[in-house]
């Protein structure tokens, strides 16, 4: 274990015993960056990405992607002893490479979107009994494989748990540059994307290919679900994809109001988790979902709820 990851430990074990004033500001920031960035930028991304899917109606595969991208991270952990180098760093520093772990992750949230798709136009009224038949084998399978694992459970544990506090350099950096190569393409390619959503019609009509935004869209959440589950656990995934884009309907109508009080909800919910996570000792993760679903209450109390079409 690197001496941060222990000064963190031990400074969780002090705040147990008694918490921390406010001149250890500077101290908590310290050995708390790498997990309050990766959080940040995981809130602005990720959000945008379920207001995608919310938007083309496949809200669901918010809950089944990030289940896919688990079990594909499961079984990069099992597949760890055909490669020596990979596994020397495993036993290292706790974890494989972030890289290593992201390929299965981010491959396995794609290509669970790309067969999601393929069998919704080829079942069109069986949408939601297959997202709902898929979340349940991946749970499954996460599960058999990370069983069949020789070591990875307690990786694993810290991951579901949502335990980001001892999070790395190599995480933070890994989520930050997929989130903001996917945070740039959105920004370029968003207007096509969700024209595509609501009017595949006109999109063609336009000149424009629909499957050419599908496409895209496979890219962008499996990139940003992957590097999520990842670093930061299918647990906030999951609440960051879900939950925002429900509550922001609830406000003033339009496309940018809607995918602003998006980021905003998941943004607010982030940054009060911190905090309550630390005095509470509550896994960040868990914190972070409760954060979000009161905070998007209280935005659906205060907002009318509009239709995003």
């Amino acid at each position: 274990m690197s001496t941060k990851a222990g000064q963190r430990i031990r400074l969780i074990g002090s705040s147990k015993r008694g918490g921390c004033a406010m001149s250890d500001v500077l101290f908590w920031w310290e050995l708390l960056r790498e997990g309050i960035l990766a959080s940040l930028a995981a809130a602005i991304v990720l959000p945008l990405m379920g207001a995608v899917l919310f938007a083309r109606r496949s809200a669901l595969l918010g809950v089944a992607v990030p289940q896919f991208a688990a079990a594909g991270l499961a079984l990069g952990i099992l597949l760890i002893p055909w490669f020596p180098s990979m596994q020397e760093e495993f036993l290292h520093h706790g974890h494989p490479p972030m890289l290593y772990s992201f390929a299965f992750a981010g491959g396995a949230a794609a290509l669970s979107l790309g067969v999601f798709a393929a069998l919704s136009s080829r079942f069109p009224g069986y949408q939601q009994a297959m997202i709902a038949a898929g979340f349940s084998l991946a749970l499954a399978v996460t599960v058999l494989l990370l069983n069949s694992a020789p070591a990875g459970a307690q990786l694993a544990d810290s991951l579901l748990r949502g335990e980001i506090i001892l999070l790395d350099e190599h995480g933070m950096m890994t989520l930050l540059v997929v989130s903001s190569m996917v945070l740039l393409s959105f920004v370029v390619l968003w207007r096509w994307i969700l024209l595509s959503a609501f009017d595949p019609e006109q999109t063609i009509a336009l000149g424009h290919s629909v499957a050419a935004a599908e496409r895209w869209q496979v890219l962008l959440v499996g990139a940003a679900v992957g590097g999520g589950v990842v670093t930061v656990g299918p647990m906030l995934v999951f609440a960051l994809l879900f939950l925002p884009p429900l509550f922001a309907v609830c406000g003033k109508p339009g496309v940018l109001p809607y995918l602003t009080r998006t980021v905003s909800i998941a943004l607010v919910a982030i940054v009060l988790s911190w905090p309550l996570s630390i005095w509470l000792d509550w896994p960040f993760g868990s914190c972070a979902c409760v954060a979000c679903f009161v905070v998007g209450c209280g935005v659906a109390v205060l907002g009318k709820p509009h239709r995003t079409r």
